[in-house]
Formats: structure tokens, sequence, C-alpha cells
């Protein structure tokens, strides 16, 4: 009995302090101005943040990035202030080969790492293409593709653990 008086008390104590907190005033009290600033730091040292006008991003909150049928802008949009400086330099694809395995059906299977937007390696099989070429052999520590200036062997490099 004296539980059930505890637990129905606790129970209205929790019920008023939920009401009080349900009309309490949300917003923090407003510090004036100039304790805004932490201190140490005056108004010297701050640099304004550039800001585009609102009419340059008209266009991209307009849209809707949703659509079915939405194709992409001719032109890239960039910031104001992140404009690059030059070109950017296309380069040819690094192509690693880490592995080949053959399954007992004698297929070949080869763990390259040739695309730079998925990380770690990608499973390939012969026919495959990889970096704009198609893969012709695997061997048992090569792969052969066949590129357009002619063939391009990706040797299976050796480990360098120590063998027991």
């Amino acid at each position: 009995m004296r539980l059930l008086r505890v637990l129905y008390g606790s129970s209205a104590g929790f019920a008023l302090v939920a009401v009080g907190l349900q009309l309490a005033p949300t917003a923090p009290p407003r510090a004036p101005a100039s304790e805004s600033v932490a201190p140490g730091i005056s108004h010297a040292t701050e640099r304004p943040v550039p800001t585009a006008p609102p009419a340059t991003y008209a266009t991209i909150v307009s849209t809707n990035i949703f659509s079915t049928d939405r194709v992409p802008p001719r032109v890239r949009f960039t910031p104001p202030g992140l404009a690059a400086r030059g070109q950017p330099v296309h380069r040819a694809p690094a192509v690693r080969l880490y592995g080949i395995t053959i399954g007992a059906s004698g297929t070949a299977t080869a763990l390259i790492d040739a695309d730079p937007d998925i990380p770690g390696a990608e499973i390939y099989h012969i026919g495959d293409v990889v970096a704009g070429a198609p893969i012709v052999d695997i061997t048992d520590s090569t792969v052969v593709l066949a590129q357009p200036s002619g063939q391009r062997v990706l040797h299976l490099q050796r480990s360098s653990r120590r063998q027991p």
C-alpha cells in the first residue's frame, strides 16, 4: 500500500513537471549585442562572408530535382568564390590488379580497381570493359586488356608477406 502511494505521488510530480515544461517559454533570453561576441575576439578580425544575391540561386530552387524528365544543365553551377583557377587535368584512370581466381568450371574472375568513383576493387570476367578496354584473357597471374593502342597486360603483384 505504501509503495502504491509513492508511485502515485511520483507520477503526480512528473505530471506537474511536464505541465510546467509545456507552459515555460521556449526561446532563450537574448544577450545584448556587446556580449554576443566571445571574449578575446575583436570585430576587426572578423571577415565578412561573401554571399551571392538571391537571384543567383533562383534557378536551383525552382527546378524539380526529382523529375523523371530532368536533364543536366549545360553549364555546371559554381557558387561565387569557388570558381576553379584553371581547367581540370584529365588523366587516365589508374588500373590495379588485386587478385585472380579460377572456378571449378574453369571461369576466370579478376579483382581489379579501375573505377575511381567506386571505393575498392570490382569483380570482372572475360568480355567485361575495364577503363574503356575489354578483357580478352585472364591467366593465373595476368589480365589482358584490348586497348585501341594495343594490348595492355596487368600483372598480379607479388605478396610482400614472407612465406613460412
